[in-house]
């Protein structure tokens, strides 16, 4: 077990982030799980993986600042501290560059980068203040590392998300607070299920992948529980991919 072993989650209540919280809390982490809007975690909160631990439902929604800064507080207290921050949630959008209005841009890089900045900016303050080291791992998207028609903006997010964590990694190192990344290739959440129904645009996305077969959400989880745990105290400011060998192509 980690000497960090409190932890918040951000869009918690689905996808990566849920299997992320579980995973965390079936090896002993307490976790705080947030998601933007009040009710969206009551039933996520009665899963039996959570049983063990210390859980709180924290309300956070990263388009305000407000927000970003009560739903931190409200981790802090529900958990009697906190060590390790995951941002996991995001914003997609599927639309070519040119048709994108300047709405679509701010809202999206609102969430995916802004939001996230300044959450780990509150837990970086936290842990120093309390003199404690500190984990986070940011969600990015090999989106971020490679070019494809349609997603421009949302990987300009993810690739600011992926030389963010290299830039808070080198500033905040000696302080004790570790910050990486894990860019996975496409997983078969419930939003990418919508997103890419089974036909050939599924079948496109999934023969992109040397290994012929998309990652599931539990990969995603246990890089970062690695990434948390004290087997990758000396890793910062990495970029791990989950992504079937895309990038090495």
């Amino acid at each position: 077990m980690s000497k960090l072993r409190r932890a918040l989650v951000t869009g918690a209540s689905t996808g990566l982030g849920l299997e992320t919280s579980l995973m965390l809390a079936r090896a002993g982490y307490d976790v705080a799980l947030a998601d933007q809007k009040a009710g969206m975690l009551d039933e996520v909160m009665t899963h039996p993986d959570l049983a063990g631990v210390k859980t709180v439902a924290v309300t956070l929604d990263l388009l305000s600042e407000q927000s970003i800064r009560d739903g931190f507080d409200a981790a802090v207290e529900g958990l009697g501290g906190l060590e390790i921050l995951v941002n996991n949630a995001s914003r997609p959008l599927l639309k070519p560059a040119l048709d994108t209005t300047w709405d679509e841009w701010d809202s999206l890089m609102d969430v995916n980068l802004k939001g996230a900045f300044f959450l780990s900016s509150h837990l970086a303050r936290h842990c120093i203040g309390e003199g404690k080291p500190g984990a986070i791992v940011n969600i990015a998207s090999t989106h971020g590392m490679t070019g494809i028609a349609g997603r421009s903006v949302y990987g300009i997010s993810k690739g600011g998300m992926i030389q963010m964590s290299r830039m808070l990694a080198i500033e905040w190192a000696e302080r004790g607070i570790r910050v990486n990344t894990v860019a996975p290739t496409t997983v078969m959440t419930p939003s990418r299920q919508e997103m890419l129904p089974e036909g050939e645009r599924r079948d496109n996305a999934r023969g992109r992948i040397p290994t012929g077969r998309f990652p599931d959400a539990h990969e995603i989880a246990a890089a970062v529980r690695y990434l948390v745990s004290d087997d990758a105290v000396s890793v910062t400011g990495h970029m791990l991919a989950v992504d079937g060998g895309l990038l090495a192509e």
